[in-house]
């Protein structure tokens, strides 16, 4: 059975209407082991005859058959699959890869045969020794001569075996002393037992094959035949076999090392434009982290300052809009407000007791708002302490008269520069209430005359988004001071229910409304939930977040466009690679894997700087200001560099699609 044999075999392209048949019914066969010398006239057809023999090319019509197997049959893997087992491959450019030396260009076939760096490396280290080439191992192309890049061709056709030769105008390019030395190696080949297929237009360079075929106007126009003396050589005096071809999985591995090796190789190749690629999708990152990062902060402050005045609690006052006309609403009395206590879910009560006065220091008097106050009163009201000190256990115990000011009332009664501490600042009870101070029964009047109190302390607010406040300036007290002093009434007109969150607010609130309204005979109070209104507000928080988030992603989806456009144009430039690759083996996916790496490590690298750009700008906001504490975490980071990898598998797989879809011939035709 002949190694190669075809039948009829005719290859025609369609120039527009035109039909021009490159072969025209070839027939012919050839034994394993035969020097063949293919020739012809530029335009004869015999480079297409070598790209249907070296399975570049389908036929349009006929059968070709390898082995006993009929090649027509085989799809594109089949196909490479083919060529990397049984083929290699000599063309008259060499077509050796820029980025990769000596050594690297005749591995490149062992990549995709699976096998290991090391044995690769190796193997492809003794073939240029044997060649010749010992010394120009780590040179690149540019770097050696024509003679010396056909020798890496020759150690690449090898690699994996070379069972089938195919050598394309081989001393085409070279000087005659180089090209004396190429034909003394392919006879050397052929001694070894290689099939050698040599395709010239130089009669002389085909007298050094044993078997010449002649073809014209895509025909078999003379074929001396195999020799009569033909005998196969036997396998033991050929080449050393190459190592040892991995399984499916050891090929995976192999191939995925490699394409982000020549994924670095290739980008490191186009700095600039790498440069100009990864800063659209670094931009992108940096946007949508520094924008998560900045309302992640907005939102924990907003929701701290919130939740500390809102969560928890359940404001009820005197008073309800629905009552009828004339209908006075009752205030709210001690053993009722006992009563909430004993509600389940009730963590304790707070009772809000506040009332304007007057004040007044020597000359000044103002409007103020008196407040009595509690040990958790700064907390609960977000205040800070700015000069002096707040109540102690004795000022509550032994009712001192004793006051806290805050800055509005400070800037009020007192001198600019003027220290308010020590200072005495007398209160009209009566001022702004009309009526509403009267005696209670069983409790003393309230004083008709100016009480002294001595200011201990100045307070702030904290600055958070939310504080309790009043337009008016604001005079803190001693709660028990202020009932002894200000309003002995036993009945308050708002609290402030305490929850322990053992029971859901809601069914809490359901259970106050429910007392009071048995107490009262009728619902002429307000309550709000705290609690339910937070988880409103971060629902609302969450939503704008997403929709600063989502804006933010829109320069990430520009810069993954950016992308994909260049790795559009870089399939455009480097068409003859993909030719080459797919010439020793490389199949469609190896390919498509292989510009789609190249897309995930130039967006992978885009978003680790992007990352690091998001995590400059959050030090730096946080360094020129105090209030708003920009975080980047952790999973932020991990999210943003997932996202960046997400936008080169998808930006990247129609620039892929396309590399993988090309045509050996094709791609190999194109300069």
């Amino acid at each position: 059975m002949p190694l190669i044999e075809l039948k009829d075999v005719a290859r025609h392209y369609q120039l527009g209407e035109i039909d021009v048949p490159a072969l025209d019914g070839v027939s012919l066969s050839i034994e394993a082991g035969e020097f063949v010398a293919i020739m012809g006239q530029s335009g004869s057809g015999k480079s297409t005859l070598m790209n249907v023999l070296g399975c570049l090319d389908n036929p349009t019509r006929g059968s070709f058959h390898i082995d006993g197997q009929d090649a027509g049959t085989l799809g594109a893997d089949e196909l490479a699959a083919l060529r990397r087992e049984r083929f290699g491959f000599i063309f008259q450019r060499y077509h050796l890869l820029p980025h990769l030396d000596a050594r690297g260009n005749a591995a490149l076939p062992a990549v995709y045969a699976g096998v290991g760096v090391g044995a690769r490396l190796a193997r492809a280290r003794a073939l240029l020794e044997r060649l010749g080439l010992g010394e120009r191992l780590h040179h690149r192309p540019n770097e050696l001569s024509g003679g010396q890049q056909q020798r890496v061709s020759i150690a690449r056709a090898l690699m994996n075996g070379g069972q089938i030769i195919l050598a394309d105008e081989p001393t085409g390019a070279l000087d005659s002393a180089s090209g004396a030395e190429m034909l003394r190696l392919l006879r050397e080949l052929h001694e070894r037992g290689h099939t050698i297929i040599l395709v010239t237009h130089d009669a002389a360079v085909a007298a050094h094959a044993r078997r010449v075929i002649e073809l014209k106007d895509g025909k078999v126009v003379a074929d001396s035949g195999t020799p009569p003396d033909h005998t196969p050589v036997p396998p033991q005096l050929s080449d050393a076999p190459p190592v040892h071809q991995g399984g499916r999985l050891r090929r995976l591995q192999v191939q995925w090392r490699e394409a982000v090796a020549t994924a670095l190789l290739a980008l490191r190749g186009n700095r600039l434009r790498t440069a100009l690629s990864m800063l659209g999708i670094s931009i992108g990152i940096a946007s949508v982290v520094s924008i998560v990062a900045l309302t992640s902060a907005a939102r924990d402050s907003i929701e701290t300052d919130l939740s500390s005045l809102i969560s928890g609690r359940i404001p009820v006052w005197r008073g309800n809009p629905g009552l009828p006309p004339g209908a006075v609403p009752q205030p709210f009395r001690p053993h009722e407000i006992d009563s909430l206590r004993a509600l389940p879910g009730v963590k304790g009560v707070t009772l809000n007791r506040q009332m304007q006065l007057t004040a007044r220091h020597q000359s000044r008097d103002a409007m103020l708002e008196a407040v009595g106050g509690d040990p958790n009163t700064l907390k609960a009201r977000k205040l800070k302490l700015v000069q002096g000190r707040y109540f102690n256990a004795m000022d509550f115990e032994t009712r001192s008269q004793v006051a806290v000011i805050d800055e509005k009332s400070r800037d009020a009664l007192f001198k600019k520069g003027e220290s308010p501490l020590g200072q005495l600042v007398f209160v009209n009870p009566m001022g702004g209430m009309g009526d509403a101070a009267v005696a209670q029964p069983g409790m003393p009047p309230p004083p008709t005359a100016a009480l002294p109190f001595t200011v201990v302390g100045v307070v702030a607010s904290e600055g958070g988004a939310f504080s309790f406040g009043s337009w008016l300036g604001q005079l803190y007290l001693p709660q028990t001071t202020f009932a002894r002093k200000l309003d002995a009434r036993a009945d308050v007109d708002n609290f402030d229910v305490l929850l322990d969150l053992t029971v859901p607010p809601q069914q809490v609130r359901e259970q106050i409304v429910h007392r009071l309204k048995a107490l009262h005979g009728r619902e002429d109070f307000g309550t709000w939930n705290g609690e339910e209104e937070f988880r409103k507000f971060q629902g609302v928080t969450s939503a704008m977040a997403a929709l600063f988030a989502g804006v933010a992603a829109i320069s990430l989806l520009v810069g993954g466009v950016g992308v994909m456009n260049i790795m559009l144009v870089s399939v455009s430039e480097r068409t003859r690679e993909i030719g080459i690759r797919m010439a020793i083996g490389a199949r469609q996916a190896d390919v498509r894997l292989q510009f789609l790496i190249e897309a995930v490590v130039l967006c992978c690298l885009g978003g680790l700087v992007g990352v690091a750009l998001s995590w400059l700008a959050a030090q730096a906001v946080n360094a020129v200001q105090t209030h708003l504490h920009v975080t980047v975490s952790w999973a932020a980071l991990g999210v943003a560099f997932a996202v960046s990898s997400a936008v080169g598998l998808v930006f990247g797989t129609l620039p892929a699609r396309r590399a993988a879809a090309l045509s050996p011939v094709d791609a190999l035709a194109r300069e």
